[in-house]
């Protein structure tokens, strides 16, 4: 008897849907939108505000795609042994999967060095360390604590990425075409991951799992009798 994964399946195609989406509207929507303001440092500051605001939500987005994933592979290890095809279509995705983490993560450094060139230098805060709550919002009553600890938490997390992308053995210019070049490829590969799950969907049908496993059979037979 099968057994149901509800919340890992609903965390695996959530994050998945989020990481491929977000990153597509930042590339299609976004970039596209900022620019239309002309010069490259407002560009540069637009896009740097707008991908540092989705970064935090990008990443639990991504948190819960692993955690989904990781669960239903383990709880599909013993078809994707027993089933021939469905063990290629696995490692197809562990492989992207690890790509686009890569890709993710390098992105993140290479726009926080563009982000710090376009804003840190003129204004003394770079966009990951400005808080929509400001000191004086947080002075007047409210809940002071929750917006102080918000904003120092988010200055702790720009500062950190600041001190990664600073080692960067890039320059500013490298660094913007590094990331034009990501920003468009993280889609890319996002949705062929979205292909391969549905490919593993698919593959899912009991029509599908008797016809793989036969096919295993078969080639363990060969194999014995050669």
């Amino acid at each position: 008897m099968s057994t149901r994964n509800t919340t890992l399946r609903a965390l695996h195609d959530v994050g998945l849907a989020a990481w491929f989406g977000g990153s597509l509207f930042g590339v299609a929507g976004l970039n596209a939108a900022a620019d239309e303001a002309g010069d490259r440092q407002t560009v540069d500051r637009i896009t740097s505000i707008g991908w540092a605001k989705w970064s935090p939500v990008n990443s639990v987005a991504v948190a819960a795609h692993l955690v989904g994933g990781a669960g239903l592979l383990a709880a599909n290890r013993k078809r994707a042994v027993a089933q021939k095809g469905h063990t290629g279509t696995a490692t197809a995705k562990l492989v992207l999967t690890g790509v686009a983490l890569a890709a993710t993560a390098y992105t993140r450094l290479v726009g926080k060095k563009v982000e710090d060139a376009a804003i840190h230098a003129a204004s003394g805060a770079s966009s990951s360390t400005v808080s929509p709550l400001d000191s004086s919002t947080t002075r007047q009553g409210g809940d002071t604590g929750v917006g102080e600890t918000v904003r120092q938490a988010d200055k702790a997390a720009g500062q950190a990425t600041s001190a990664a992308a600073e080692s960067l053995p890039v320059d500013v210019e490298q660094a913007r075409r590094q990331l034009n070049a990501l920003q468009y490829a993280i889609p890319v590969l996002t949705g062929a991951i979205v292909v391969l799950s549905a490919q593993a969907g698919e593959q899912q049908r009991p029509g599908d799992q008797l016809l793989g496993l036969a096919r295993r059979a078969g080639s363990a037979v060969s194999s014995a009798v050669a």
